[in-house]
């Protein structure tokens, strides 16, 4: 019998879908990984790093103690769904709120592995069992259980990739058919949704000739200029001709001299340079986007690519 802690199988950045032997593709929710073990309807939720989550969503431990009496360990994504998608912020919001927040933002369990069932450790069974026995076991469940859609056609598999980018796919995980479940393994493949996205350079980490990294801005409804995000660390061959575009500002900046920890994730104020927000960058975004004080803003860092000197600020 298969007790908690579970850890779990992983996977490994990819740039692109592979191609060649037997793989199977499911989309990657924009959610919590969890790992769901129930014994004798005894329901217990943790989390990939082996943080307690039962008490914060007891309508999915209640729909999996209601429909399984005996021993069965599940590998899932923990989503809340919106009429316009899946919505990320009022996931995390589950985990500081009371229990009135399970009927506002209900949850659900998108399960796409089964790692035991009936007493029986089936993570040396290949994917391909393991997705049958998962079929039957979740046969007729409705939400708050839900089995993570499959394909063994990379071209559906890319379409994922491609066309679902506002309904919350992040991406899509490769699996093989013939392997087991590796603990802790990084066998399976992920390939991340992108996009390109134009924004305003509104200052830069580093030193302003050489910077290390770019903070982005896009402008509001009211034509405000809004932290939007961060770069990841730039190309060096970059730095310096970013360097000799970007002025300090002229006028009044409309961003503080410090940024709140809030707006890029980190645990403490993001010092930074305020340049003159007139240069324009292409960016690779991936389809993580959160919302801060009702605006958007990418969650990990975008891509530089380049930068579009035929785009003046007011083209955004």
């Amino acid at each position: 019998m298969l007790r908690p802690p579970v850890q779990p199988m992983v996977a490994r950045p990819a740039l692109d879908l592979p191609a060649a032997g037997p793989w199977a593709f499911e989309p990657k929710f924009d959610g919590f990984r969890a790992i769901a073990t129930a014994d004798r309807r005894r329901v217990r939720l943790h989390s990939r790093q082996n943080r307690p989550l039962t008490r914060y969503f007891p309508e999915i431990v209640a729909a999996i103690a209601d429909q399984f009496a005996g021993h069965v360990v599940f590998d899932g994504e923990l989503v809340v769904c919106r009429t316009a998608g899946l919505d990320f912020m009022a996931l995390q919001r589950r985990l500081t709120a009371t229990r009135q927040a399970a009927t506002e933002a209900p949850a659900t369990f998108v399960v796409f592995d089964v790692l035991a069932a009936g007493g029986t450790d089936l993570r040396t069974h290949p994917y391909r069992i393991r997705r049958a026995l998962l079929l039957q076991l979740l046969d007729g469940t409705a939400p708050p259980l839900a089995v993570v859609p499959m394909t063994t056609d990379g071209e559906a598999a890319r379409a994922w990739l491609t066309g679902h980018l506002d309904a919350g796919i992040e991406g899509v995980v490769a699996k093989r058919l013939d392997h087991g479940y590796l603990p802790s393994r990084r066998a399976w493949r992920k390939v991340k949704t992108r996009t390109s996205a134009e924004a305003i350079v509104g200052g830069v980490l580093g030193p302003l000739t050489t910077p290390v990294a770019l903070v982005l801005g896009r402008r509001d409804k009211a034509g405000r200029l809004r932290v939007a995000g961060r770069t990841g660390p730039l190309p060096r061959a970059a730095r310096s001709a970013l360097g000799a575009l970007l002025r300090t500002p002229d006028e009044q900046h409309p961003w503080p001299p410090v940024l709140p920890p809030a707006r890029f994730g980190d645990a403490a104020p993001v010092e930074y340079t305020r340049v003159e927000p007139t240069v324009v960058v292409e960016l690779a975004v991936d389809a993580a986007v959160d919302t801060v004080r009702g605006r958007p803003v990418w969650r990990h860092p975008a891509t530089f690519r380049r930068v579009r000197h035929d785009l003046q600020v007011d083209d955004l």
